[in-house]
């Protein structure tokens, strides 16, 4: 149930190699009619890779091998972007300059794209889904649905927070949070990573961030509440939403399913995530895009990034254990507590 179920919303993404390329022509939205660069740059490799070993010319890339190919791709345009700024005699921007440098625990460098661990990821969502149930059956169903609304708003306006501060480039050059950002700034050189990553290592992109919050929400909500319990296990759930979200936005075929939640305004639809792949990257930040109206408000009374960096560290804290007061005082007040 964790994994088929957005699998099936997107009724084949494996496949994506086959029915995506023309990426030169149209870099952010992948479509049938595309026809060229990424199933040459996927070919070339497997063609390759089957020379050494012929018994797989005819198997579909491995998770692995997709992201070697991302890789391949940093590597291509960071050499494009070096030639182009001796020429001009312009800096070379930040994404390119840690993109030849090794990386390490601490600062973000090559590999900008990593296979992540898949089983961290299930064991995350499995204990995730348990939590949801087990709280849900300790509070009245109305209280349950309280919770949902209250994340699908929560998680939006926090998707949008954590989308400004990991686009500004200084950031990249943050300990431990440089990485992220790098990856993320490497998203508008390359915007149909998401959509040849296999599902699992895109939610596995936040093993390393559940895996620090979760002792920190452990540790500040009270798990015997059962709203605590729904909104702590809908944390992640809601993030690996956002993930999906964002892939669909990029797969302008997409499933009825996937159709039919952004034209409803559950997900953000692929016009409107359209917008924010225009350069300057400067609206339309939220993954779901019900928050979209707010963060481009705030921006507009600041921009500055250490105002920004406070309010993603203190929401990224605190926004659960305001979440359940909010539900708690609800129930309280329709008196089904």
């Amino acid at each position: 149930f964790c994994f088929f179920l957005p699998r099936l919303l997107l009724e084949g993404e494996d496949h994506h190699l086959d029915n995506h390329t023309n990426a030169a022509k149209r870099p952010v939205y992948l479509s049938r009619s595309t026809t060229i660069s990424l199933v040459s740059f996927t070919t070339i490799t497997m063609c390759k890779e089957a020379t050494i070993n012929p018994s797989i010319k005819n198997a579909p890339p491995t998770r692995q091998q997709k992201i070697d190919l991302l890789n391949a791709r940093v590597q291509t345009i960071t050499k494009k972007a070096i030639q182009e700024a001796k020429e001009s005699g312009e800096p070379l921007a930040l994404e390119f300059v840690h993109a030849q440098k090794q990386m390490t625990t601490l600062t973000a460098g090559f590999p900008v794209y990593q296979l992540r661990s898949a089983l961290v990821v299930y064991i995350y969502a499995f204990f995730s889904t348990c939590l949801i149930i087990r709280g849900a059956l300790m509070i009245h169903p109305l209280a349950t649905a309280m919770c949902v609304l209250t994340m699908i708003v929560g998680y939006d306006f926090y998707s949008g927070i954590l989308h400004v501060v990991f686009d500004h480039p200084s950031n990249i050059s943050i300990p431990i949070l440089g990485q992220p950002c790098l990856e993320f700034q490497w998203h508008h050189a390359i915007p149909f990573d998401i959509v040849q990553k296999d599902f699992v290592d895109v939610c596995g992109d936040l093993n390393v961030a559940v895996m620090i919050l979760t002792p920190i929400y452990c540790a500040m909500l009270d798990l015997n509440n059962g709203v605590a319990m729904v909104i702590g296990g809908l944390k992640l759930w809601m993030a690996y939403f956002g993930q999906f979200s964002h892939k669909s936005a990029h797969v302008t075929y997409g499933s009825t399913w996937a159709k039919w939640l952004q034209n409803h305004g559950l997900m953000i639809s692929t016009k409107e995530h359209k917008a924010h792949h225009k350069p300057p990257h400067d609206i339309d930040f939220c993954l779901i895009g019900v928050c979209n109206p707010i963060i481009d408000a705030l921006r507009t009374l600041t921009t500055n990034n250490r105002i920004w960096i406070s309010l993603f560290c203190i929401w990224s804290v605190f926004d659960l254990v305001g979440y359940v007061k909010v539900v708690d005082a609800l129930a309280h007040f329709l008196q089904i507590s």
